[in-house]
């Protein structure tokens, strides 16, 4: 065996077992007839674009779609729910962007805030991103995959931007926005790895306006909680406890303890707990306190709130992840020639 040929079955190992049973030595060969008459002495390597190519197809195979095994389209039924649920929060998230900046430059009727014009961009920005994050959600509701996944890159490279933008002002922001930014980014690289060419894909017209529904529920609910306690919402107010589950945040945290207890105790499938678990752990850490790193009096009402929610959701991310490993079927054993 040439060095070569070593090599690319290197890299063939990337792919499932039960791929490389099937259709190894056939890549090998095709590989092998395209880098000609390359030596050992001629340090020959598998080029760039073959090492990506059989990187994507790992990728491709492991998370898999429609035909594939089932362990496989279990694991890549559960990225591509998590793509969908982080997208459809994300949706939500900017609706709010969307209406508060609205609201805040007057042309929402009410009493409009006080925006400077040097705020005036900065607020534009986040109406062009929240509606970036909506029509990436609508696009995937639709099928249009391709549109969905661009708009969800935009959408990911407006909070890169603002975050940037904040840093230059108050670096510190680069420290709070951390956990923000890898929950931003985990749906994104979901919906990029488990959209693929195979993957199965479901057109609802009706979804598109969930994320406006739920926006609108949310609303009332902290209209309702604000009319509620007026002004009395203040750090040393016992009312404080309860505002960190109010916030969009704090909604989703407890949308998720509740759901993913239901598929614990539930017959679920394996790619609702693999996938609820994924998105549990991104929660966690976006709900981490780390905006309390350096601050001199952290309220102790935000403190242990964030940290028992962070605890919690670690704590459900952990019990979904072992009830779903343990559904999940078994990987298909290769079949050795002769037998």
């Amino acid at each position: 065996m040439s060095l070569l040929e070593q090599r690319y079955r290197l890299i063939l190992k990337m792919l499932p077992a039960s791929y490389r049973a099937e259709r190894e030595e056939e890549m090998v060969e095709a590989f092998l007839q395209g880098a000609g008459q390359d030596r050992d002495e001629d340090n020959a390597r598998p080029s760039w674009r073959e090492t990506v190519s059989i990187a994507a197809l790992a990728v491709r195979s492991r998370l898999g779609g429609l035909g594939a095994a089932p362990r496989h389209r279990a694991v890549g039924d559960a990225v591509r729910l998590v793509a969908l649920l982080g997208l459809g929060y994300q949706a939500v998230i900017g609706w709010i962007d969307v209406l508060f900046s609205l609201h805040a430059l007057g042309y929402l009727p009410g009493r409009s805030l006080v925006v400077t014009p040097g705020r005036q961009v900065p607020q534009l920005l986040a109406t062009a991103g929240g509606l970036a994050q909506v029509a990436a959600f609508a696009a995937l509701a639709l099928g249009k995959v391709r549109a969905a996944k661009l708009l969800a890159v935009l959408g990911l490279v407006h909070v890169l931007v603002m975050v940037g933008i904040a840093a230059l002002t108050w670096p510190r922001s680069v420290i709070d926005s951390a956990p923000h930014v890898l929950g931003a980014m985990v749906p994104v690289l979901a919906l990029l790895t488990g959209y693929h060419v195979d993957a199965p894909v479901r057109r609802s017209l009706p979804m598109t306006a969930l994320p406006l529904g739920l926006t609108a529920a949310y609303i009332a609910i902290a209209l309702a909680f604000a009319n509620l306690t007026g002004t009395n919402a203040t750090p040393g107010h016992p009312t404080a406890w309860v505002a960190m589950w109010i916030d969009p945040q704090g909604v989703i945290v407890a949308a998720l303890l509740m759901a993913g207890l239901l598929c614990l105790v539930r017959d679920t499938t394996p790619a609702w707990r693999l996938g609820l678990a994924i998105v549990a752990a991104s929660m966690a850490v976006e709900r981490s306190p780390v905006f309390l790193i350096g601050v001199e009096r952290p309220e102790q009402s935000l403190a242990i709130t964030a940290i028992v929610q962070s605890a919690a959701l670690s704590t459900l991310c952990l019990a979904l992840l072992v009830a779903g490993l343990r559904v999940l079927p078994r990987p298909a054993v290769p079949l050795r020639d002769g037998s």
